[in-house]
């Protein structure tokens, strides 16, 4: 994605509590921070060393800068305590909240974002990341919304642009009322008691040692059927320009057993309408490059349905 203007914040701007209480949950004063700059969060994202040699990743943002980013945060640091051992996600080390902060401490996970080399080689190692998410009981059941729930506006989407007569491509005009009845079934495809990501992009994936794919980023998990994350990276995939066969992974990865090609149509549709709803949105603050993302996943979304529906 484009990133012609700062939109991360640095190490060197977060405020002295805070580096204090990085330190305290590594053990030492920080000698060497490394701020990453790329991404869309108006926050900051450094990886540190601490004299003694322990590592963390450290995610921080400030309230007055970016509310929603800050209430994401908070979020976050939520959904971190309650993710189960076995999900390839970095470990939450400690967190940092007050009035104007919100920060996240985590292991630090030597890697590259998937899908650099446009040629598919990583789809595997992340579906199969996808695939640790268990069935959730208990508190993290309890603590994490249901997908149903979050899939709310993409079930309504292809309505709302209908009412407000939003200029669409003409595939998408044609076939606008076949894209409006499979998004209004969405909520009842994702229903499940799965841990879910709900934000599967590469840039929410880490290829480590060994092949493995570490899933990070996770303010929006929820709960519910087990192959939305996996359907939703194989669209960024395409999004990217992957040179995949998307409809062989969903026809061959265990992650996509049992799923109908109806249940896989129904949250493409709502998915892509969103995209195109978000899309025509003001930017949010400090995030100018985001709607012409999320139009471009409109458009990767709405090519993949024209291929299965045509």
């Amino acid at each position: 994605m484009p990133n012609d203007v700062k939109a991360r914040m640095l190490w060197t701007d977060l405020p002295d509590d805070l580096v204090a209480t990085v330190s305290d949950i590594l053990g030492g004063p920080i000698a060497a921070a490394t701020s990453q700059t790329a991404g869309f969060s108006p926050g900051s994202a450094d990886r540190v060393v601490a004299e003694n040699g322990r590592r963390a990743f450290v995610k921080a943002v400030l309230r007055g800068r970016n509310a929603d980013a800050y209430d994401l945060h908070r979020r976050e640091i939520g959904v971190m305590r309650v993710i189960p051992p076995q999900v390839q996600a970095p470990a939450l080390l400690g967190s940092f909240i007050t009035r104007d902060w919100a920060a996240l401490v985590l292991e630090d996970v030597e890697g590259h974002h998937p899908g650099g080399a446009l040629d598919g080689a990583d789809v595997q190692a992340v579906l199969d990341a996808f695939s640790t998410f268990p069935r959730l009981t208990g508190k993290a059941l309890a603590t994490l919304p249901a997908a149903a729930e979050e899939f709310v506006a993409e079930r309504d989407s292809w309505s709302v642009l209908d009412r407000d007569r939003v200029p669409l491509p003409s595939w998408a005009q044609d076939f606008g009322s076949r894209l409006r009845t499979e998004g209004e079934r969405v909520c009842d495809v994702v229903q499940g008691d799965y841990l879910l990501h709900l934000d599967g992009r590469a840039d929410n994936v880490l290829i480590g040692e060994a092949g493995l794919a570490w899933v990070i980023d996770w303010p929006w998990a929820g709960v519910g059927a087990r192959w939305i994350d996996g359907l939703l990276y194989l669209l960024d995939a395409r999004f990217r320009g992957e040179r995949i066969d998307a409809e062989l992974v969903l026809l061959t990865h265990p992650l996509f057993e049992g799923v109908t090609t109806g249940d896989i149509d129904s949250v493409l549709a709502a998915v892509t309408g969103r995209y195109f709803d978000k899309a025509r949105l003001p930017s949010p603050p400090s995030m100018p490059t985001l709607r012409e993302f999320q139009h471009r996943e409109a458009l990767a979304g709405m090519e993949w349905l024209r291929e299965r529906w045509t």
